[in-house]
């Protein structure tokens, strides 16, 4: 296993390739929770830049560092204290987008090891990706957002709809329930469970055979089911942001 991160000990994002399977892991290791701050998403992006140019990977597997948490999503000690600045809470909102859009279109297989806790956006960054696996024993899916109002974003309830039963969608979007690995399974977020020792090596294993698909063809294939979804990101989402944060203010 080769280290193909960009070298800086203060990396939050280290990516590792298995070059005889030709998968990269993708390791998360920021602040234990993996929020999204402007750190951690400029880090993700570049290392999926360079990935995608690494001709050593096929596949990637992405999963966290500490084993309570995958991400919790938006980084709400960064936004609040900006929050009286519409401008950059806007423009953290299209850059938490743009990594979404990134994701969703990337042109190699992306397969998601939940080694922990995957909350909020946590959710949506991992519906992004192709396929999830999770550790059994340990951690919950949850959408909070309605405890803590916050209203959806339309492309959060499209990338939602495409990944999970409508049952299982709308148990997570009304009711803030917090599910299990195995109750995941069963919405269809979540494609299978492993003890956490195995979790990431399955997860190899399986990506494995995605990276012997040839790697244009997956990319259009994933385009034409996610181009809509990536017009929601970039379009239909933006004028709803500052809209959609008011509904958590006082008054």
């Amino acid at each position: 296993m080769t280290n193909a991160s960009a070298g800086d000990a203060a990396s939050c994002v280290r990516v590792e390739v298995c070059a005889t399977e030709r998968v990269g892991i993708m390791t998360l290791d920021h602040e234990r929770e993996n929020r999204f701050n402007p750190v951690l998403i400029a880090q993700l992006t570049a290392a999926l830049d360079r990935a995608e140019h690494d001709d050593a990977i096929g596949a990637l597997v992405v999963t966290g560092a500490d084993p309570k948490f995958f991400s919790t999503g938006l980084d709400l000690d960064w936004v609040l204290p900006h929050i009286g600045d519409p401008a950059a809470i806007e423009g953290y909102l299209r850059s938490v987008n743009a990594m979404f859009r990134r994701v969703t279109l990337y042109p190699k297989p992306i397969v998601a090891a939940l080694n922990g806790h995957t909350f909020a956006a946590g959710v949506f960054l991992a519906a992004h990706m192709d396929f999830r696996f999770m550790r059994e024993d340990r951690g919950w899916v949850c959408l909070p957002e309605v405890d803590i109002n916050i209203p959806l974003m339309p492309a959060m309830i499209a990338i939602c709809q495409a990944v999970m039963t409508p049952q299982g969608f709308r148990r997570l979007y009304y009711t803030g329930a917090r599910l299990t690995a195995p109750q995941a399974v069963e919405t269809g977020f979540v494609d299978g469970v492993y003890p956490a020792a195995e979790l990431v090596p399955k997860c190899v294993e399986f990506a494995a055979g995605l990276a012997k698909k040839k790697t244009a063809t997956y990319a259009e294939m994933k385009r034409r089911m996610r181009a809509d979804i990536a017009r929601m990101l970039d379009e239909v989402d933006p004028p709803m942001f500052l809209e959609t944060l008011a509904f958590s203010m006082p008054g």
